[in-house]
């Protein structure tokens, strides 16, 4: 399929179904928790043998059981992208979400050298997911307030948002342009957008002066020419339809450079 308004063909257009489990991350480092203590319990007595420790042999039991619990109940989670929508499931039931009625989104990137200093802890979270460089976050709202939130607890996140995004953001962007032809200023969360102009709090930044956009870590950065500092720099999660704003940005400010659809192009770590 050819690239068409500024989107890149990706598998996000692919239609049919896709099914991912849950990534490994919290079974894993559960289960090494888990092990440091009763490691480190056991080796704190001077006599090894059961039998001197009904207490603490009951206790290993109730954990190695949690544990097991833990994977099982990860195991049955899973996320089912189809034609007809976006499909979350757990022990717990499920969630699920139509095409036509997504009207807003919620993205957030957050780069795992954020977690490095938590050792151990950073090694495993680097492990979840398909991509290394980053945890990513998509949340899904619905006309009536339903929310569905898609994470790299999942495995293979990046392509299962890349996916969605594929779905969804043509519509939306082209939404937004029309209303901007028609003179409207589209608001996304506290950031105005006219045809000509970003506006963030009492500034005004006429498009042809915004130099780049893009999401860094975990903010969304807009710079203007000549300057130094960002223009705007906010949470990325806190601006609705981010993505819509970068994308539509993108196709009216040529001097902006496009990078399609993939969840993570317009991501600095």
């Amino acid at each position: 399929m050819a690239a068409q308004g500024g989107f890149v063909a990706t598998a996000g257009m692919v239609y049919g179904e896709h099914r991912y489990g849950a990534a490994y991350t919290v079974r894993i480092f559960l289960t090494l928790v888990v092990l440091g203590m009763v490691v480190g319990l056991w080796t704190a007595k001077e006599d090894p043998r059961t039998s001197s420790h009904s207490a603490l042999l009951w206790i290993t039991i109730g954990l190695a059981i949690a544990v097991a619990a833990v994977w099982i109940i990860q195991g049955k989670s899973a996320l089912t992208i189809s034609d007809s929508g976006v499909r979350r499931e757990s022990v717990f039931g499920q969630e699920e979400i139509g095409w036509g009625q997504i009207v807003e989104t919620r993205y957030r990137v957050v780069p795992i050298n954020v977690y490095a200093h938590f050792g151990l802890i950073g090694a495993i979270l680097a492990m979840s997911g398909k991509s290394s460089r980053a945890r990513l976050t998509l949340e899904l709202i619905g006309s009536d307030g339903r929310k569905l939130k898609i994470t790299s607890n999942f495995r293979n996140a990046s392509e299962a948002i890349g996916i969605i995004l594929g779905r969804i953001l043509p519509q939306m962007v082209q939404s937004v342009k029309t209303r901007l032809q028609r003179g409207e200023t589209v608001q996304f969360g506290g950031i105005g957008r006219s045809a000509t102009v970003v506006i963030w709090k009492n500034n005004s930044i006429p498009v042809s002066e915004v130099a780049n956009a893009e999401l860094v870590g975990t903010n969304l950065r807009v710079k203007r020419q000549g300057k130094w500092l960002s223009a705007i720099s906010v949470r990325s999660d806190k601006v609705p339809n981010v993505l819509v704003f970068l994308e539509v940005l993108e196709s009216l400010a040529p001097q902006v450079k496009s990078t399609g659809i993939d969840p993570l192009a317009r991501v600095r770590v």
